[in-house]
This record gives C-alpha cells, sequence and structure tokens, in this order.
C-alpha cells in the first residue's frame, strides 16, 4: 500500500522522498535494483524558511501532485519467497557499492565466505574441471588458508609500553649543619 510508494515527503518547508525500493523485503516483496534518484528529487530545504511570507501551496506544487497520485508511483514486485541468493542481481550491486567489512575480522569472515561460495558454485555439478578453474581454486584455497590463519591472530592495538620507573628517590635530604647557639632562656617570676 501506502508504504510502497515512491513519493515525497512535505514537512513545511522541507521535502524528502521516501524511497521503499531501497527496502522493498521488509514490506515483503523481492528485492530488485533500485532506481537511481534524479537530482531533482533529491531531499531540499528552502532556505529562507518562514522568514517572510510564501506561497506555500504554489512553491511544492509539482510534490504536492506527485502526493495526491501516490498510487502511480506504488513500486509492485513479486512476493518474496525465501532467502536472498548470494549472487542475487541485487547482492552483487550491493557488494560493489557498499563498505562491506568494519573490522579485521569481520574481513577475513567475509572473505572466508567469499571463497567459499565461489568454490561451492564453480564446483556445483561438475565432474570436471577445467585447468583454469583448478588454478583459481588453489589459490582461493590459499587465500582461505591466510584468513583462516589470520582469525586467529590478536589484531587489536594495544596502548604505548609504559615510561621505565626512575630510580628511588631518598625521602629525606641530608641539610647541611649549621652551628647554632643555645639560647638560654629567662623564666620571669621565677629564680634562677
Amino acid at each position: 500500500g501506502q508504504w510502497c510508494t515512491r513519493v515525497p515527503l512535505i514537512c513545511h518547508h522541507t521535502v524528502e522522498w521516501h524511497l521503499p525500493d531501497r527496502c522493498l523485503r521488509q514490506f515483503g516483496q523481492e528485492q530488485c535494483i533500485p532506481l537511481e534518484v534524479p537530482e531533482s528529487q533529491r531531499a531540499f530545504h528552502y532556505r529562507d524558511g518562514w522568514q517572510g511570507t510564501h506561497d506555500w501551496p504554489n512553491k511544492l506544487e509539482e510534490f504536492i501532485v506527485i502526493w495526491e497520485n501516490q498510487q502511480l508511483q506504488e513500486i509492485v514486485t513479486p512476493t518474496n519467497v525465501g532467502r536472498m541468493g548470494y549472487h542475487d542481481p541485487y547482492m552483487d550491486r550491493y557488494q560493489q557499492t557498499s563498505v562491506r567489512y568494519v573490522t579485521l575480522e569481520g574481513a577475513a569472515d567475509g572473505a572466508l565466505a567469499d571463497g567459499i561460495e565461489r568454490i561451492k558454485d564453480l564446483t556445483h555439478g561438475k565432474h570436471e574441471l577445467v585447468g583454469e578453474e583448478v588454478s583459481f581454486i588453489r589459490r582461493m584455497t590459499n587465500s582461505l588458508l591466510c584468513c583462516i590463519r589470520a582469525r586467529g591472530r590478536d589484531h587489536r592495538r594495544y596502548p604505548p609500553m609504559p615510561a621505565p620507573v626512575p630510580h628511588p628517590v631518598q625521602d629525606e635530604v641530608p641539610h647541611p649543619h649549621h652551628h647554632t647557639r643555645e639560647r638560654k632562656t629567662r623564666r620571669f617570676g621565677k629564680d634562677p
């Protein structure tokens, strides 16, 4: 229904586009490669906002017309059945346009999964492999073994080593001896 329409969302002087074709799976539909967003449909904000008097219905007329005809903008794809394949066209595009790994561990895991998937695709249903495929599988298995070894390494950055402890310092510093005279004190009111 309404959540699957590609329409402008209008809030006073700001217009942003609702682009459901980027997340159709959450609406139970098969995910397709999303349409490119034309420059005219990028989010924008009237800089002068509410300052002064503006005729907002006229300024936003083109967006209001699209909103009122939203049934023409509905994205309809087949119902999603099962899992999306690793080499589905959407996934291939997503992998090319997205940062897939944030950590070294994630990159190692992803490389392992990619390699195993490629080997599975290459060998699935085949009884004989061609020379080029065999050399690829050898290179891929070597890479996978390197990834497995890298998984066991500790890649955390540790703080630098602390500075060496200074030699112990004596608590009391010897003072030079001064000769002092003993003072005689007088007590008033008493006989010496």
